[in-house]
């Protein structure tokens, strides 16, 4: 479990989908078109994006939380669902001002360690949030303190 004080004067890196928002997408949560994604590129090019919510409790964590910087560290599949997902952080997560929203083939592991080499930023600053197990494996693996979404759930009970 994470509490307020573990973000205080950190950089911490947000995933979107699945973190910010729920991972759901036209009633399924992975594309039955075969991409990699949960999401068609039918689907981003209708606009999906903009049919989803985001969490209230990370909409709460975002705004109440004490860190340095909260940035977005997400996968995009096209321009289209960057483009998107930009206009949508904007609405519900307009305090999140540096976003990192990369191409598949990209690590968010070494997005995150290249941002601090560039920055002078030292890795006991840094906290990585994300719902996927392996991406925060593998940050772990490389020095950067990872929390499952999860973590999250208990985040204003104390």
């Amino acid at each position: 479990m994470i509490s307020k004080d573990d973000l205080k004067d950190k950089y911490v890196f947000f995933d979107i989908d699945g973190t910010l928002a729920a991972y759901r997408f036209n009633d399924h949560v992975s594309d039955p078109l075969g991409t990699s994604n949960g999401m068609s590129i039918l689907e981003i090019e209708a606009g999906i994006f903009f049919k989803r919510k985001p969490s209230l409790l990370m909409q709460k964590v975002l705004l109440e939380n004490e860190a340095k910087e909260n940035i977005a560290l997400s996968y995009c599949l096209n321009e289209k669902e960057r483009s998107d997902k930009n206009l949508w952080l904007d609405k519900y997560y307009p305090m999140i001002k540096k976003r990192f929203l990369i191409d598949l083939d990209k690590n968010k592991a070494r997005t995150i360690l290249d941002y601090c080499h560039d920055n002078n930023i030292l890795l006991k600053d840094v906290i990585f949030v994300d719902d996927v197990l392996d991406y925060l494996k593998e940050a772990e693996r490389l020095g950067i303190k990872s929390y499952h979404i999860s973590s999250f759930l208990d985040y204003y009970m104390k």
